[in-house]
Formats: structure tokens, C-alpha cells, sequence
């Protein structure tokens, strides 16, 4: 009895009044209660201009009337004491960072602005007109995002083939694209301080990094052979700037900055078509085999026609011939696929460090100058076709 009476008086003050408690705020359901809404005027193109995306800003969503760049506006169902100062922030970020973008570039061309976008590691500057990718039609607008896209990606694959952590690369590129040769003719030589008014392209590598071309459409006739062309040449932009940072091409080194400018370029787009120097570019229908060099090697192989590595090895990249930038890229397609991004990357540091390349080579590969012939023409015969790809 004495138990049971004990229960009853424990129920009966557990089950007693409680203290009265506010009730919850109702969470807003167009905003879940952030105050700010995505910019609507964006549509499909609004997940590529977001951070995730590798997009810090764009020049086209800054200038938006409903947004100004802040890719969000006000929700109209509820209200949120930090939504306007949020809204104010990002705009305001917005337009300092195209006020800088407009004086820096568009203020020495004086022509309609350029379109502009910031990725995580570059500084995308765009007059391209639009163009047909695959079977889309794509305006400026996203033809300025899809090469930022590409930079992001070829730095990427970059990282992941010489086995580098992404801090070896810590310094932005500038890429310029433009329409027409006056605009690269203004660009190209002041932001790169070398070159004249009449070159396709021109880098600055170190300490600055800069890549501005022009489309001319008799070399560069769509979209695809612009984006080989990018990727040509930015490539030699991150080999200058991994550590130690050095452009190897006036070096005597010229095999190694072209070689592996080709193999990125066949690697993303398949074909090999760019060269660097204005020379070959200006000759009438400059170029090697269609850029399927594969086969081409092969076949000079078999005839006894092939170049001796010593004899490629001491070139600069502007002594480089048709024929010897095919087998520049082939020695780079033998060293890495056969063994590894890791094995080069060593091999490139060393000879940044001017150690002399019969004893970087021999140091990482264990080879001479003149015996890398065989081991690499034997390679070739056991992985090149003289037959193309079909």
C-alpha cells in the first residue's frame, strides 16, 4: 500500500502544470527563413555562377538589374533583420571587383566592354562571339563560362599528372580572349610587355601569368580549335610556374615546354595544332599531320627517319621543327605513360635547377642522352600504330 501511495504522488507531480514556453517561429517556406531568395533572372545559367561552381564573379551577373551581382534578392513572404545588409555586402563586392576589371582591361582597348569572370585560380577576359559547342549554340555568356570551366579543369588534370599539390600552383593567370587582332594587338603587348601588334599570341610566364590571343579564323576556324589553342598555351603557363618557376623553353630545353604543351593539348581535345612561335604561325596552312602525331612518329620510326634525342634535346622551343615537336611530344607521351607524372616532375625540377640534362635524366630514369633512343624507340613500336585512329 505504502508503494502504490508513493507512485500515485510521483505521477501526480510529474503530470503537474508546466511553465508556459513560446512557441516556435514559423520557418518561411520560400526562403526556409534566410531572407533572401535566388535571383530569378539567371534561370539555367545561376548553379554555373556560384562559388561551387568555381565562379567567384561574373561580370554579366553583376550588371544585373534585378540583383547586381549578389545572385539573390529579397523574399517578399517574410523578413530577416541581416537580409538587406547581406544583399548590400555582395553587391558591393560585386561592383568593386568589375570597376577594377573595366579600368585595368577594358580602359586600354576602349571598345565595348569585355566580358569578365573570376574563377578560383583565373582572371577569364572575353570578346568571343557566340559559337557552336558540340551541337549547342552558345552566347558569350556562357561560352565566357565554359572557358573558365576548362582553365579550372586543365589545372586539375595538371595537378593530378605531375602528382602536385594544388599550393604549387598558388598564383592567379589572366587568360584574354579576343575577337578581333586590334583588341589582342592592344592587349597582348601591354599586358605581357613583350610582342608586337601583329602576333595570334602572347605569355607572360613569370611572375606574372598572362595568355592573350585573338581568333583568327583561318587557324582557328570554331570553338574546339580555340579551346586547343587555350589549352596549348596555358599549359606552358603552369609548367613556368611549378616550383621552382622557370620558362625552359630558352633554356635548350625546348622539347620538355612543348612536348608537354602538345600532350595536354592531345590529352583534352586530341589533336595537336598550336606552336610557339610566330614564324610556323604565319606560314600558309602551318601544321603537322593533321596534329595526329601519333602514327606519324610510327612512321618515321620504321623508315630509319626519326631525330636522335641528342640532337632534339639541345633545341630552344623556336628552333623546334614540324618533325621534331612531333617527336618532343612523343618523348613526353613515352616518359609519362610509361613511367609516371611523378618520375618527370623530378626531371623538370632538376633541370629548373640547372642541373645538366644528361644528369637529370640519368639521376631519374637512370639513362643517357644517347641511350634513351632505345628504350624509347622500342616503346614506340610497341604502342604507336602507323595506322590512325579511327
Amino acid at each position: 500500500m505504502r508503494k502504490l501511495l508513493l507512485l500515485l504522488l510521483w505521477l501526480g507531480w510529474s503530470c503537474g502544470p508546466s511553465v508556459a514556453q513560446e512557441p516556435a517561429a514559423p520557418v518561411c517556406r520560400t526562403c526556409t527563413s534566410t531572407g533572401l531568395v535566388p535571383c530569378s533572372k539567371h534561370a539555367k545559367l545561376l548553379p554555373r555562377e556560384q562559388p561551387t561552381a568555381d565562379c567567384l564573379q561574373c561580370s554579366v551577373a553583376t550588371e544585373c538589374k534585378a540583383c547586381a551581382g549578389a545572385l539573390a534578392v529579397d523574399c517578399k513572404q517574410c523578413e530577416h533583420p541581416g537580409a538587406a545588409g547581406e544583399l548590400q555586402r555582395r553587391q558591393e563586392l560585386a561592383r568593386q571587383w568589375l570597376d577594377e576589371r573595366r579600368q585595368k582591361i577594358d580602359a586600354l582597348t576602349k571598345r565595348e566592354p569585355f566580358l569578365h569572370l573570376r574563377s578560383t585560380n583565373f582572371d577569364v577576359v572575353s570578346a568571343l562571339k557566340a559559337a557552336t559547342v558540340g551541337k549547342d549554340k552558345v552566347d558569350p555568356h556562357v561560352r565566357l563560362h565554359l572557358f573558365a570551366e576548362r582553365l579550372e579543369a586543365l589545372r586539375v588534370l595538371f595537378l593530378q599528372t605531375f602528382e602536385l599539390p594544388p599550393t604549387d600552383l598558388r598564383e592567379r593567370h589572366l587568360v584574354c580572349l579576343s575577337d578581333e587582332a586590334k583588341d589582342h594587338a592592344v592587349l597582348g603587348p601591354q599586358l605581357t610587355g613583350m610582342g608586337t601588334a601583329n602576333s595570334v599570341g602572347l605569355k607572360l610566364m613569370g611572375p606574372q601569368y598572362v595568355y592573350s590571343m585573338w581568333q583568327d579564323r583561318r587557324s582557328l576556324p570554331d570553338d574546339e580549335a580555340v579551346h586547343r589553342n587555350v589549352v596549348h598555351h596555358v599549359t606552358h603557363l603552369l609548367l613556368s610556374e611549378m616550383p621552382p618557376g622557370l620558362f625552359l623553353g630558352n633554356k635548350k630545353l625546348g622539347w620538355i615546354d612543348e612536348g608537354v604543351a602538345h600532350w595536354f593539348e592531345d590529352k583534352v581535345v586530341g589533336k595537336c595544332t598550336n606552336f610557339c612561335f610566330e614564324e610556323v604561325l604565319l606560314l600558309a596552312g602551318a601544321g603537322f599531320q593533321g596534329g595526329k602525331w601519333r602514327p606519324a612518329v610510327r612512321k618515321l620510326v620504321d623508315e630509319g627517319k626519326a631525330p636522335t634525342f641528342a640532337s632534339v634535346a639541345v633545341r630552344n622551343t623556336d628552333e623546334l621543327t614540324f618533325v621534331e615537336h612531333a617527336f618532343a611530344f612523343a618523348y613526353v607521351d613515352f616518359l609519362l605513360t610509361a613511367h609516371g607524372g611523378a618520375k618527370f616532375r623530378d626531371l623538370v625540377r632538376l633541370c629548373k635547377r640547372d642541373q645538366p640534362l644528361r644528369e637529370a635524366l640519368h639521376s631519374v630514369y637512370g639513362w643517357s642522352v644517347l641511350s634513351f633512343d632505345e628504350v624509347f624507340l622500342t616503346w614506340v613500336k610497341a604502342n604507336y600504330s602507323a595506322l590512325p585512329a579511327r
